[in-house]
Protein backbone atom coordinates (compact mmCIF):
# COMPACT_ATOMS: atom_id res chain seq x y z
CA UNK A 1 0.00 0.00 0.00
CA UNK A 2 0.64 3.67 -0.42
CA UNK A 3 2.36 5.43 2.67
CA UNK A 4 -0.71 7.39 4.43
CA UNK A 5 1.12 10.70 3.40
CA UNK A 6 1.35 10.43 -0.14
CA UNK A 7 -2.75 9.27 -0.12
CA UNK A 8 -3.00 12.03 1.75
CA UNK A 9 -1.22 14.27 -0.41
CA UNK A 10 -2.42 12.84 -3.36
CA UNK A 11 -6.29 13.34 -2.39
CA UNK A 12 -5.75 17.09 -0.77
CA UNK A 13 -4.36 17.87 -4.19
CA UNK A 14 -7.16 16.06 -6.10
CA UNK A 15 -9.74 17.55 -4.36
CA UNK A 16 -8.10 20.97 -4.90
CA UNK A 17 -8.00 20.39 -8.59
CA UNK A 18 -11.48 19.12 -8.79
CA UNK A 19 -12.70 22.67 -7.04
CA UNK A 20 -10.92 25.27 -9.23
CA UNK A 21 -11.36 23.59 -11.96
CA UNK A 22 -14.96 23.85 -11.29
CA UNK A 23 -14.08 27.05 -10.14
CA UNK A 24 -11.71 29.00 -13.03
CA UNK A 25 -13.35 26.65 -15.66
CA UNK A 26 -10.06 24.78 -16.59
CA UNK A 27 -6.78 23.30 -15.41
CA UNK A 28 -4.86 25.79 -12.65
CA UNK A 29 -1.32 25.80 -12.48
CA UNK A 30 0.42 24.79 -9.58
CA UNK A 31 0.89 28.56 -8.48
CA UNK A 32 -3.12 28.80 -8.13
CA UNK A 33 -3.04 25.23 -6.65
CA UNK A 34 -0.20 26.62 -3.81
CA UNK A 35 -1.93 29.19 -3.14
CA UNK A 36 -6.02 27.09 -2.88
CA UNK A 37 -3.67 24.85 -0.30
CA UNK A 38 -1.84 27.59 1.47
CA UNK A 39 1.39 26.83 0.32
CA UNK A 40 4.26 28.52 -1.19
CA UNK A 41 4.97 26.68 -4.96
CA UNK A 42 8.02 25.48 -3.56
CA UNK A 43 5.99 23.37 -1.20
CA UNK A 44 3.62 22.38 -3.44
CA UNK A 45 6.19 21.27 -6.50
CA UNK A 46 8.11 19.32 -3.53
CA UNK A 47 4.97 17.77 -2.14
CA UNK A 48 3.29 16.33 -5.25
CA UNK A 49 6.84 15.22 -6.58
CA UNK A 50 7.16 13.27 -3.21
CA UNK A 51 3.51 11.31 -3.59
CA UNK A 52 4.04 10.92 -7.12
CA UNK A 53 7.38 9.07 -6.34
CA UNK A 54 5.72 6.64 -3.32
CA UNK A 55 2.99 5.80 -5.69
CA UNK A 56 5.35 4.84 -8.78
CA UNK A 57 7.90 3.83 -6.33
CA UNK A 58 5.04 1.45 -4.15
CA UNK A 59 4.13 -0.14 -7.83
CA UNK A 60 7.52 -0.91 -8.74
CA UNK A 61 8.73 -2.52 -4.96
CA UNK A 62 6.01 -5.04 -5.15
CA UNK A 63 6.87 -8.51 -6.19
CA UNK A 64 6.02 -9.47 -9.83
CA UNK A 65 3.72 -12.43 -9.17
CA UNK A 66 1.50 -9.73 -7.46
CA UNK A 67 1.66 -7.17 -10.23
CA UNK A 68 2.27 -8.80 -13.40
CA UNK A 69 -1.70 -9.84 -13.74
CA UNK A 70 -3.24 -6.73 -13.08
CA UNK A 71 -0.64 -5.32 -15.10
CA UNK A 72 -1.21 -7.71 -18.11
CA UNK A 73 -4.89 -6.40 -17.90
CA UNK A 74 -4.59 -2.74 -17.27
CA UNK A 75 -5.64 -2.16 -20.83
CA UNK A 76 -8.59 -2.43 -19.39
CA UNK A 77 -9.11 1.31 -17.54
CA UNK A 78 -12.57 1.70 -17.59
CA UNK A 79 -12.62 -1.57 -15.11
CA UNK A 80 -11.57 1.74 -12.18
CA UNK A 81 -14.75 3.41 -12.46
CA UNK A 82 -17.50 0.81 -13.95
CA UNK A 83 -18.56 1.32 -10.02
CA UNK A 84 -20.27 4.36 -8.55
CA UNK A 85 -18.37 4.05 -5.43
CA UNK A 86 -15.46 1.71 -4.02
CA UNK A 87 -14.42 1.60 -0.20
CA UNK A 88 -11.00 1.96 1.13
CA UNK A 89 -9.92 2.49 4.36
CA UNK A 90 -13.65 2.49 5.68
CA UNK A 91 -14.43 5.74 3.09
CA UNK A 92 -16.51 5.55 -0.01
CA UNK A 93 -14.85 6.86 -2.88
CA UNK A 94 -16.96 8.38 -5.67
CA UNK A 95 -17.04 7.75 -9.10
CA UNK A 96 -15.86 10.96 -9.27
CA UNK A 97 -13.18 11.25 -7.62
CA UNK A 98 -12.17 7.45 -9.18
CA UNK A 99 -11.73 9.39 -12.42
CA UNK A 100 -9.50 11.59 -10.75
CA UNK A 101 -7.84 8.58 -9.09
CA UNK A 102 -7.67 7.25 -12.77
CA UNK A 103 -6.03 10.16 -14.41
CA UNK A 104 -3.19 9.75 -11.66
CA UNK A 105 -2.81 6.74 -12.24
CA UNK A 106 -2.55 7.11 -15.97
CA UNK A 107 -0.18 9.39 -15.64
CA UNK A 108 2.20 7.29 -13.70
CA UNK A 109 1.94 4.95 -15.82
CA UNK A 110 2.90 6.81 -18.98
CA UNK A 111 5.77 8.09 -17.48
CA UNK A 112 7.12 4.71 -16.63
CA UNK A 113 5.54 2.07 -18.99
CA UNK A 114 8.87 1.51 -20.81
CA UNK A 115 10.91 1.84 -18.00
CA UNK A 116 12.43 -1.69 -17.75
CA UNK A 117 9.76 -3.04 -19.98
CA UNK A 118 11.16 -5.52 -22.92
CA UNK A 119 9.95 -8.60 -24.63
CA UNK A 120 9.61 -11.98 -23.71
CA UNK A 121 12.31 -14.16 -24.35
CA UNK A 122 12.52 -16.01 -27.57
CA UNK A 123 10.13 -12.98 -28.96
CA UNK A 124 12.93 -11.77 -31.17
CA UNK A 125 13.85 -15.22 -32.51
CA UNK A 126 10.64 -15.63 -33.56
CA UNK A 127 9.89 -11.81 -35.33
CA UNK A 128 13.49 -12.46 -36.83
CA UNK A 129 11.93 -15.63 -38.41
CA UNK A 130 8.90 -14.28 -40.02
CA UNK A 131 10.60 -11.19 -40.85
CA UNK A 132 13.15 -13.80 -42.80
CA UNK A 133 10.01 -15.46 -44.50
CA UNK A 134 7.96 -12.99 -45.54
CA UNK A 135 5.17 -13.00 -43.14
CA UNK A 136 3.13 -10.10 -42.22
CA UNK A 137 2.83 -9.50 -38.69
CA UNK A 138 1.86 -6.76 -36.54
CA UNK A 139 -0.29 -6.32 -33.25
CA UNK A 140 -3.55 -5.30 -31.77
CA UNK A 141 -3.97 -3.97 -28.33
CA UNK A 142 -7.06 -2.78 -26.45
CA UNK A 143 -4.22 -0.13 -24.95
CA UNK A 144 -5.28 3.41 -26.25
CA UNK A 145 -2.49 4.98 -29.03
CA UNK A 146 -1.07 6.97 -26.59
CA UNK A 147 0.43 4.81 -24.87
CA UNK A 148 0.54 1.68 -27.34
CA UNK A 149 3.06 3.36 -30.00
CA UNK A 150 5.48 4.80 -27.23
CA UNK A 151 5.84 0.76 -26.27
CA UNK A 152 5.67 -0.77 -29.22
CA UNK A 153 8.14 1.52 -30.68
CA UNK A 154 10.31 0.87 -27.67
CA UNK A 155 10.12 -2.94 -27.45
CA UNK A 156 9.46 -4.11 -30.78
CA UNK A 157 9.98 -1.00 -33.28
CA UNK A 158 13.56 -2.48 -35.12
CA UNK A 159 11.27 -5.46 -35.95
CA UNK A 160 9.44 -3.31 -38.30
CA UNK A 161 5.90 -4.63 -37.82
CA UNK A 162 2.97 -4.04 -40.65
CA UNK A 163 0.39 -2.14 -38.49
CA UNK A 164 -0.30 -1.12 -34.88
CA UNK A 165 -4.50 -1.14 -34.31
CA UNK A 166 -5.69 0.03 -31.19
CA UNK A 167 -9.50 0.94 -29.82
CA UNK A 168 -9.03 4.43 -31.54
CA UNK A 169 -8.97 2.88 -34.50
CA UNK A 170 -12.22 1.01 -34.74
CA UNK A 171 -14.23 2.78 -31.56
CA UNK A 172 -14.34 -1.04 -30.36
CA UNK A 173 -11.95 -3.21 -27.84
CA UNK A 174 -11.36 -6.79 -27.97
CA UNK A 175 -13.00 -9.17 -27.70
CA UNK A 176 -15.11 -7.35 -30.76
CA UNK A 177 -13.40 -8.79 -33.78
CA UNK A 178 -12.97 -5.18 -35.41
CA UNK A 179 -9.62 -4.06 -34.93
CA UNK A 180 -8.29 -7.45 -36.26
CA UNK A 181 -10.65 -7.29 -39.21
CA UNK A 182 -8.99 -3.37 -39.65
CA UNK A 183 -5.84 -5.35 -39.54
CA UNK A 184 -6.61 -8.07 -42.41
CA UNK A 185 -8.01 -5.19 -44.56
CA UNK A 186 -4.74 -2.70 -44.16
CA UNK A 187 -3.01 -5.93 -44.96
CA UNK A 188 -4.55 -7.17 -47.68
CA UNK A 189 -4.83 -10.65 -45.83
CA UNK A 190 -7.41 -12.80 -44.86
CA UNK A 191 -8.93 -13.87 -41.68
CA UNK A 192 -8.97 -18.15 -42.71
CA UNK A 193 -4.90 -17.16 -43.47
CA UNK A 194 -4.49 -15.83 -40.56
CA UNK A 195 -3.47 -16.71 -37.03
CA UNK A 196 -3.98 -14.36 -33.73
CA UNK A 197 -1.80 -15.03 -30.48
CA UNK A 198 -2.76 -13.97 -26.79
CA UNK A 199 -2.57 -14.69 -23.24
CA UNK A 200 -6.04 -13.88 -21.99
CA UNK A 201 -9.48 -15.43 -23.18
CA UNK A 202 -10.71 -12.37 -25.03
CA UNK A 203 -7.95 -12.90 -27.20
CA UNK A 204 -9.17 -16.03 -28.09
CA UNK A 205 -12.73 -14.69 -28.11
CA UNK A 206 -11.84 -12.07 -31.11
CA UNK A 207 -9.91 -14.23 -33.17
CA UNK A 208 -12.61 -16.54 -33.48
CA UNK A 209 -14.85 -14.03 -34.15
CA UNK A 210 -12.81 -13.16 -36.71
CA UNK A 211 -12.76 -16.27 -38.43
CA UNK A 212 -8.87 -16.61 -37.90
CA UNK A 213 -6.95 -19.90 -36.24
CA UNK A 214 -6.38 -19.08 -32.40
CA UNK A 215 -3.04 -19.94 -30.31
CA UNK A 216 -3.03 -19.58 -26.36
CA UNK A 217 -0.09 -17.90 -25.15
CA UNK A 218 0.44 -20.11 -22.02
CA UNK A 219 4.00 -18.53 -21.42
CA UNK A 220 2.04 -15.03 -20.90
CA UNK A 221 0.25 -13.20 -18.23
CA UNK A 222 -2.04 -15.84 -17.88
CA UNK A 223 -4.60 -14.69 -15.40
CA UNK A 224 -3.97 -16.59 -11.84
CA UNK A 225 -6.26 -19.31 -11.62
CA UNK A 226 -7.41 -19.80 -15.44
CA UNK A 227 -6.26 -22.90 -17.49
CA UNK A 228 -5.54 -21.62 -21.35
CA UNK A 229 -7.41 -25.07 -22.56
CA UNK A 230 -9.95 -23.86 -21.42
CA UNK A 231 -10.50 -20.93 -24.23
CA UNK A 232 -9.90 -24.00 -26.79
CA UNK A 233 -8.02 -21.94 -29.00
CA UNK A 234 -6.76 -24.32 -31.93
CA UNK A 235 -3.40 -24.39 -30.72
CA UNK A 236 -1.22 -23.30 -27.26
CA UNK A 237 2.52 -21.99 -27.19
CA UNK A 238 3.85 -22.94 -23.80
CA UNK A 239 6.89 -20.93 -25.04
CA UNK A 240 7.72 -18.29 -28.02
CA UNK A 241 9.32 -20.34 -30.10
CA UNK A 242 6.66 -22.90 -30.15
CA UNK A 243 4.53 -20.47 -32.11
CA UNK A 244 6.55 -21.50 -35.90
CA UNK A 245 5.13 -24.65 -35.19
CA UNK A 246 1.95 -22.61 -36.18
CA UNK A 247 2.83 -20.48 -38.61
Amino acid sequence: PLPRSAISTVREHNEALQLLVSKLGRQPTNAEMADHLGQDLESFEKDRTHAHRFQTESLESQPLDQIDQPASHANEPENLVEKEELIEDGQLIAKKDLELFRLELLDIYKKCSIKNTSIFEGIDLVLNSLNNRKVCWGIVTNKPRFFAEEIVEATLGIYEPAFLICPDDTGKRKPSPDGLKLACKKTNTFPEDSIYIGDHSIDIIAGKAAGMKTVAAAYGYVPTGENVKDWHANFVASSPEEILNFI
